[in-house]
């Protein structure tokens, strides 16, 4: 296992907005974006408007506690495996506005790569008819708790939280090997489906052979409506490959 971390100052959504132009996040069959409803921050997150050094120094807090943290027991905790896992300083202006932050606050991300079992993701909520693409469910409100969910593309999705963190995987169960991104998004708890929303996280670029399983993570600040999708890289953009929403 190899244990890495890097300092980037990136806005998260600088990595594929630029090439999304295969799928516009869209709410299907209503052609506008998924509204999501404002959220108080959770208890520990400063106030939307706080002093920028009060947001600074509960942002250097989370930091130092993601260095910290014990990144092969919360993998194995989760059923998993941990292969390798990345701390990366980004500022994403995304995360930042919804929890009323300022824009260039820097924040950190986590990505791993990880081994989990099929038990694993199977002993995790069934979300399958939430999946992106399912149609013909009569349910309008998202399932509440952590979800996984096959996705459109070979392979499936959890969402989950834990630790005061959210996470979002992806295991491809396909052949070759596939290049893209996940993306957590925010959504509305009573939206028809899993559609995209406003953008809370956006994951790097990487790629996927028959097996993995890549997960993305940052501290939640706020409960409600969740969706992870992975992009999948094609000759010009992207394309959304599927996801899965829970209310967390």
């Amino acid at each position: 296992m190899r244990r890495s971390q890097s300092t980037r100052r990136s806005a998260a959504i600088g990595l594929a907005a630029g090439v999304l132009t295969l799928g516009l996040a869209l709410v299907p069959g209503t052609g506008t974006p998924a509204a999501v409803a404002e959220q108080a921050n959770l208890p520990g997150v400063p106030e939307p408007g706080s002093p920028a050094a009060e947001w600074e120094a509960w942002a250097a807090e989370e930091r130092a506690a993601a260095k910290a943290t014990d990144w092969a027991a919360d993998s194995e905790a989760r059923g998993c495996v941990l292969e390798d896992v990345t701390v990366t300083d980004e500022v994403d202006r995304d995360y930042n506005v919804a929890m009323g932050a300022p824009a260039d606050l820097v924040t950190h991300r986590v990505d791993l790569a990880e081994s989990c079992s099929d038990a694993a993701l199977e002993s995790v909520g069934d979300g399958a008819s939430r999946s992106a693409g399912a149609t013909g469910f009569a349910a309008t409100d998202l399932p509440s708790g952590n979800r996984c969910a096959s996705t459109s593309g070979p392979g499936t999705a959890c969402l989950s939280k834990g630790s005061g963190r959210v996470y979002a995987s992806w295991k491809y169960r396909g052949s070759g090997t596939v290049t893209g991104f996940l993306r957590i998004y925010r959504v509305s708890a009573s939206a028809d489906g899993c559609p995209t929303g406003s953008t809370w996280l956006t994951g790097s670029s990487a790629s996927w052979r028959n097996g993995t399983t890549r997960t993305i993570s940052k501290t939640q600040t706020q409960n409600g409506g969740y969706s992870a999708h992975f992009w999948r890289k094609v000759s010009i953009g992207h394309r959304d490959w599927g996801g899965v929403c829970s209310v967390l």
